[in-house]
């Protein structure tokens, strides 16, 4: 588990498809061993997809050394093709390959991708919908790649992936749905999405390309970035290039309502004002108090100070050093040589200001402070100083929406 043992288990939220205790997603759980309930809902897909895709075989079993192996080789054939996988890849019975199989077929084979009753209270149209949505999906794009030798006799053929030739007597993956011949390397045959190796060889063709169940159905619907679940509704929330339920576009930690309010965008996870205030706030290295979303901040280096002249000075003389050239020394800045080393000020020769004058600026950047507004691009904190650096978070915007830069001058 992503979390270790901060975590008591997992269990499961109301509507999310997160643990309540550390919010992770149910794969970063299920690293061991399929859960009962979910080892019934993966089985009961694998086997449908099975009677609706392109495939000259069965299904792969378990063997004594592998927890799953593609179906029609040879012992000597498996070997050959997990051969070209990467170790940590490898389903090994009780390994690091077994896990990543087992969160795969979690992530991409999302059960209430394909079955109503995995999903959150949808109403009977939506069912409907949902249910011919799959159906399509499973007769029109479904398939499941055949592991073959390449005949010696043949030339030999190109990866779809990689381009580069397989030549006879290697492995190699045939999609049918992709036409006759179409072959990849083992390690080759990924989503075009995430560019992960396709759980048990199940593929979605689309377009030229193959992709792992989730990425397909989201080139076809959005998905919600709340619940997980693929939005079937007319209308739904758009931010940031992601979107919601109209219902579920709420604050990541108090489930408040967003739509027409402020909030603020950290990982993809929308948080209202005060959660986020409350949840990352930074504190001055000055006062030690929250710098507030609302007001200006600086930083540097992981440092932060309220934008104002009485936090973002000299730790000796106090001088107010916004808009000036400073010397960060041992986690304080200072406006001169002569107060970093402890001197008094006043007594300061010209030779340390001459000094100054003549130092090369680092041209370090520094972003504008943004104002929060609701349904507009930001613009930079009219009276506030601008950030030294800009942080990850964002407010409606993303970071290419930070206002112009300056440069910054500090003392060598």
């Amino acid at each position: 588990m992503r979390c270790g043992d901060q975590c008591p288990g997992f269990r499961l939220h109301g509507w999310r498809k997160i643990c309540v205790h550390c919010k992770c997603v149910r794969e970063e759980h299920a690293v061991r061993s399929v859960p009962g309930q979910l080892e019934k809902i993966m089985n009961k897909l694998v086997s449908d997809f099975q009677r609706h895709s392109i495939s000259d075989d069965d299904s792969g079993c378990a063997s004594e050394e592998y927890a799953w192996v593609p179906p029609g080789l040879k012992p000597e054939q498996v070997y050959q093709y997990f051969s070209c996988l990467p170790e940590d890849r490898v389903p090994y019975v009780n390994s690091p390959g077994e896990r990543y199989r087992i969160k795969q077929l979690l992530h991409q084979l999302p059960a209430h991708d394909s079955e109503p009753q995995y999903c959150n209270s949808l109403d009977e149209d939506e069912k409907k919908e949902l249910r011919l949505f799959s159906q399509q999906r499973k007769r029109e794009n479904l398939g499941r790649g055949a592991v073959r030798l390449f005949p010696v006799t043949m030339a030999g053929a190109i990866c779809q992936q990689c381009g580069r030739q397989i030549c006879g007597g290697d492995i190699a993956v045939f999609a049918s749905r992709a036409g006759q011949g179409s072959c990849w390397h083992p390690q080759c045959f990924q989503c075009s999405s995430c560019s992960e190796l396709l759980v048990d060889l199940i593929y979605f063709y689309q377009d030229g390309q193959i992709y792992c169940g989730r990425h397909h159905a989201e080139r076809l619907k959005p998905r919600c970035q709340a619940c997980d679940e693929i939005i079937l509704a007319d209308e739904c929330t758009e931010a940031e290039g992601r979107y919601w339920h109209m219902k579920h576009f709420c604050c990541f930690d108090c489930e408040a309502a967003l739509g027409g309010q402020r909030y603020i965008m950290r990982e993809c996870r929308p948080y209202c004002c005060s959660c986020y205030e409350s949840l990352y706030a930074e504190s001055c290295d000055t006062c030690g108090e929250h710098i507030g979303i609302d007001q200006g901040q600086m930083t540097y280096e992981g440092q932060h100070w309220h934008a104002v002249e009485a936090c973002f000075c000299c730790a000796r003389c106090r001088l107010p050093l916004l808009g000036r050239p400073f010397l960060p020394r041992k986690g304080l800045i200072f406006c001169s040589r002569s107060c970093s080393l402890g001197d008094d000020p006043n007594n300061s020769d010209s030779c340390d200001s001459a000094l100054q004058s003549r130092s090369p600026p680092h041209n370090r950047r520094w972003a504008g402070h943004h104002k929060l507004q609701c349904g507009s691009p930001l613009q930079p904190l009219e009276g506030a100083r601008p950030s030294l650096t800009p942080t990850n978070d964002s407010i409606q915007f993303t970071e290419e929406n930070r206002g112009e830069c300056q440069s910054l001058n500090i003392i060598l």
